[in-house]
């Protein structure tokens, strides 16, 4: 039977809450209280949303995945979190943290949960070291990013030195909107998470097929959540572009766009499944992935009853997800056997 595996999911961990708590302060980090659970500040920015208990209770994940028949989950951390504003050094500090708590959390249940790590894109050279570290030392199968470093795009040339460690460790990349500095008029009625965040993801997406990244990294592979935002639905409009626009701002990529939809992938955090049915047919189901935005407010607490009901395919969707964590599921599932095979040796020898 085909793995259910969620690889839209964030976490925080209580041991990173306490590190915040007892080294945040000269890092520019601190926990608010208040009425309820606290937030934090992140470089004078307060989080969107307070420390809700599914982002640090384990517990309540484990439950979670069960009730939703989740096998195993792609845990990255919270993108409010980000810290691309932070000096350097703070920027560093915070992605360890999260790194650090992830492969913890993993340690507890190596079989239901695979890590992907944050780094500080402020600093692609310092970026590229902190997800070396992640993979190498810590396990990590995969890294999340946002959609842009402050007002820096994803096609930046000055990436690339990050773009060049993740195509040396092969690992997928999440790409993510943080909830950054957002005007007023959107976050009256939600607007930065219901429209803001689609619209992030599209831009990041857009900029990575216009503006040459894949030209100069084409083993790069990305995961688009919320469905890709509107990328999908605007194929047309961005291949149009590419012969419309000004020659000063004209694609800089010798590829359409569509012809880069090969090195991306596809959550299915839509909540409509016509529009699900559609990104299937847009990209192909082989481009498809679960996902649950756990422990948000917008997830989908049954990422597989919608996957089955809107594309019926869970064979090539489960596929599809284990192959963009490098085969790491198939190899401790042979770990897990041959320990209980040792344990059952071992219990046979006892007198």
């Amino acid at each position: 039977m085909a793995k259910a595996i969620d690889l839209h999911s964030h976490y925080v961990g209580a041991d990173a809450v306490a590190r915040i708590r007892d080294e945040g302060e000269q890092h520019g980090v601190t926990v608010v209280k208040g009425d309820g659970p606290p937030r934090l500040d992140v470089g004078g920015r307060i989080t969107g949303l307070p420390l809700i208990p599914g982002l640090t209770d384990t517990e309540l994940r484990q439950n979670w995945l069960e009730v939703a028949g989740v096998d195993v989950q792609l845990v990255a951390g919270w993108m409010d979190l980000a810290g691309y504003h932070l000096p350097l050094e703070d920027g560093r500090w915070l992605a360890e943290v999260q790194n650090d708590a992830i492969a913890a959390l993993v340690a507890t249940a190596p079989d239901r949960y695979v890590a992907a790590a944050a780094v500080p894109l402020q600093d692609p050279e310092a970026a590229a070291k902190e997800l070396d570290r992640a993979v190498t030392q810590l396990g990590h199968r995969a890294v999340q990013i946002g959609a842009r470093v402050e007002e820096t795009g994803l096609d930046d040339p000055a990436l690339d030195p990050f773009w060049t460690a993740v195509e040396q460790r092969d690992v997928l990349v999440v790409i993510h909107p943080a909830e950054l500095s957002v005007p007023d008029r959107h976050r009256r009625l939600f607007l930065h998470i219901l429209t803001g965040n689609p619209a992030e993801t599209t831009h990041a997406a857009a900029a990575i097929m216009l503006g040459g990244v894949l030209d100069r990294f084409p083993r790069l592979r990305f995961l688009l959540v919320h469905g890709g935002g509107y990328l999908p639905y605007q194929l047309g409009r961005l291949t149009m572009g590419v012969v419309a626009a000004p020659p000063p701002v004209r694609s800089r990529s010798a590829r359409t766009p569509r012809e880069h939809l090969a090195s991306f992938y596809f959550d299915t955090v839509l909540h409509d499944d016509t529009a699900l049915r559609y990104l299937a047919d847009v990209v192909g189901t082989d481009h498809v992935v679960l996902g649950s935005d756990y422990p948000f407010p917008m997830r989908d607490d049954s990422p597989l009853a919608t996957a089955e009901r809107a594309i019926r395919d869970s064979a090539t969707i489960s596929s599809t997800a284990s192959g963009l964590l490098g085969g790491v599921l198939l190899l401790r599932a042979e770990l897990a056997e041959r320990s209980m095979n040792t344990s059952e040796r071992s219990l046979r020898s006892e007198p």
